[in-house]
């Protein structure tokens, strides 16, 4: 390796775990948070309830039908024990730290953060947090784990002063293993509690300004759309676009792969929600959504989650 490749690597690494200690000595974050109430149990919101629970918090988790709870906690119970053979984690520890519900109100009225990973549905999410405003303590932090949506538009419905505390925290999927997460919509002393908080849960902070789709779905998107575009011109096939990206660009899977394990239907959901309405994104033909993928969802060709996508699958 030449010292220029030693000296940049050297700097990566450095930047890195800068943003995993603090550039200096940070105040702990369970001072201030010590009950986290997370909304919604499927993928992301079980992920992110496993891993704050991980960290020590004490989480509430809540979903709407006790048979999604269930259905959660028990995806929670294999990736603790698929990780109790790699790590020093005891399951059984961290499981007494997650309790769960249906009531909206009984998760939030203790909670120091609430952390909603619903349906991505800007009416949905703004109604849900309006109800929650009304029964949260007044320093409770609430985060959304939108992925395309602008928090200040989610927060529109609660008052002026939780406006404030209003942010973004997106983790990325799957939560357990991913090490990113991105905050938007905070500075000063909030900024520092959340950069702390997401370093004491074991992931990585990164911070944006609130805009459409963050740093990585932003460039992520078009990305995919492009990979798209590229196979129904004829221009290559999915199996060669994967394979070129992998090899010729070091990712660590092609887009199609990619798609296929984040959900197709949710790339198509982000792309027609941006082309069709997102302040300055409107009409951007970077965002276009495709005819053969609203065929596909359809069809429920979803990717991995459905057994089928861009490629099929076998359990």
């Amino acid at each position: 390796m030449s010292t220029n490749a030693k000296e940049t690597a050297l700097r990566r690494q450095k930047q890195l775990l800068s943003h995993l200690k603090g550039e200096s000595a940070e105040t702990d974050p369970k001072e201030q948070i010590k009950q986290v109430a997370v909304y919604g149990a499927g993928i992301m919101g079980g992920g992110i309830a496993q891993v704050v629970a991980q960290a020590g918090y004490k989480v509430t988790l809540w979903d709407i039908q006790q048979s999604d709870i269930d259905r959660g906690m028990q995806t929670i119970r294999n990736s603790l024990e698929r990780l109790s053979k790699k790590q020093e984690i005891d399951p059984t520890s961290v499981l007494r730290r997650i309790s769960t519900t249906t009531s909206q109100i009984q998760a939030a009225h203790a909670a120091d953060l609430v952390i909603e990973a619903i349906v991505e549905d800007l009416k949905t999410k703004q109604q849900l947090l309006e109800r929650l405003d009304k029964v949260a303590k007044p320093s409770c932090i609430f985060a959304t784990n939108t992925s395309s949506l602008l928090v200040r538009d989610i927060a529109k419905t609660v008052s002026g002063a939780r406006k404030a505390r209003t942010v973004a925290l997106h983790f990325f999927n799957p939560v357990a293993i991913m090490q990113l997460v991105e905050i938007a919509n905070a500075d000063g002393a909030l900024l520092d509690l959340l950069k702390a908080f997401v370093r004491d849960i074991g992931k990585v902070p990164v911070v944006c300004r609130d805009t459409p789709g963050f740093i990585v779905n932003r460039l992520l998107v078009p990305y995919n759309n492009e990979a798209r575009q590229m196979v129904e011109r004829g221009d290559a096939s999915i199996e060669d676009v994967d394979t070129a990206m992998r090899l010729g660009a070091g990712y660590p899977m092609g887009p199609f792969e990619l798609m296929d394990m984040t959900g197709i239907d949710v790339g198509y959901h982000i792309m027609k929600g941006w082309y069709e309405g997102a302040s300055g994104l409107q009409g951007d033909p970077r965002f276009k959504p495709s005819k053969e993928v609203e065929q596909m969802i359809k069809k429920n060709h979803l990717g991995h989650k459905t057994g089928r996508g861009y490629y099929t699958y076998t359990k």
